[in-house]
């Protein structure tokens, strides 16, 4: 059966022209220079926790990580780097975007990139991931019923727990409305319009990672609290234009700098996304 959708036309265009405007760079999907540094600063902290405890239970393999929505394979190339010894795995299903990955690991043999649709349950083509991340993408299936089938396919492909080792990790990054709600009720206090999802999103609800294949992780203290964002998008989203009135938004601004780091990073719920870690399970 075809995995196509009605809403594929526009999520297709929408990234063929992030790969055209923004190639190989680290702005590709996230023009926010803030969000993409602790996005990745929690990816690499979560790889290298989810390493230790592998290694902790005598398991001295390569792991395999798998980058779900790789993009043009940025934050793939920031773990390769940081973590030569382990095998990767990039899946992308927008073309240009892919290529741009391809292009980027072409001198590195721990590193492969492949084509993959989410919603399909084949889409890592057998591969099994001891470690997975999904930055910003089961938020690009417009559809709730796509959105939950994909989450489940993911799961799928992360090795189940076996004799005296655990499962493999999995970590998302994902937008959800009802934090969306909160912003918008700091920015109502003010007089600022509501924040609208992008046209090419479609947030997520508060129990969407309720799933039997997953055991969620506390993540606080030993990678970050799952509102790491919080701070920097009331600074970005209500501090900010409150300043500048009705002046353009001026994106990474040395007014954004100072404020983001001045200020506790994890105050309120002010930021869509959001960290959740898990360890696979088996059914229950």
């Amino acid at each position: 059966m075809s995995t196509e959708k009605n809403y594929d036309d526009i999520i297709t265009k929408h990234y063929k022209k992030i790969a055209e405007q923004e190639g190989d760079k680290s702005t590709s999907t996230m023009v926010d220079v803030i969000t993409r540094e602790k996005e990745t600063r929690v990816i690499v902290d979560f790889v290298g926790d989810s390493l230790r405890n592998r290694k902790a239970e005598n398991n001295q393999d390569s792991a395999l990580i798998m980058d779900i929505g790789c993009g043009n394979g940025y934050t793939l190339e920031v773990l390769a780097n940081q973590y030569p010894k382990e095998k990767f795995i990039g899946v992308e299903k927008t073309k240009e975007l892919r290529e741009l990955a391809i292009s980027r690991f072409e001198n590195m043999e721990n590193v492969s990139i492949m084509e993959g649709d989410i919603r399909n349950s084949n889409f890592a083509k057998g591969k099994i991931a001891d470690i997975l991340i999904c930055q910003r993408v089961i938020i690009n299936l417009l559809n709730e019923n796509d959105q939950k089938q994909a989450l489940k396919n993911i799961a799928s492909v992360v090795i189940k727990p076996h004799t005296r080792q655990s499962g493999g990790t999995l970590l998302f990054l994902e937008s959800f409305s009802s934090s969306l709600s909160k912003l918008n009720e700091a920015r109502e206090e003010f007089d600022l319009p509501a924040i609208k999802q992008a046209h090419h999103n479609l947030y997520l609800q508060d129990n969407f990672f309720d799933i039997p294949e997953l055991k969620k992780v506390i993540t606080d203290g030993c990678i970050a609290p799952q509102n790491f964002l919080s701070t920097h998008y009331y600074v970005t989203r209500v501090l900010h234009p409150i300043f500048i009135k009705d002046r353009p938004i001026k994106r990474n601004s040395e007014f954004v700098n100072f404020f983001t780091q001045a200020l506790q990073e994890t105050d309120g719920d002010y930021s869509p996304l959001k960290l959740y870690i898990f360890e696979r399970i088996t059914n229950k």
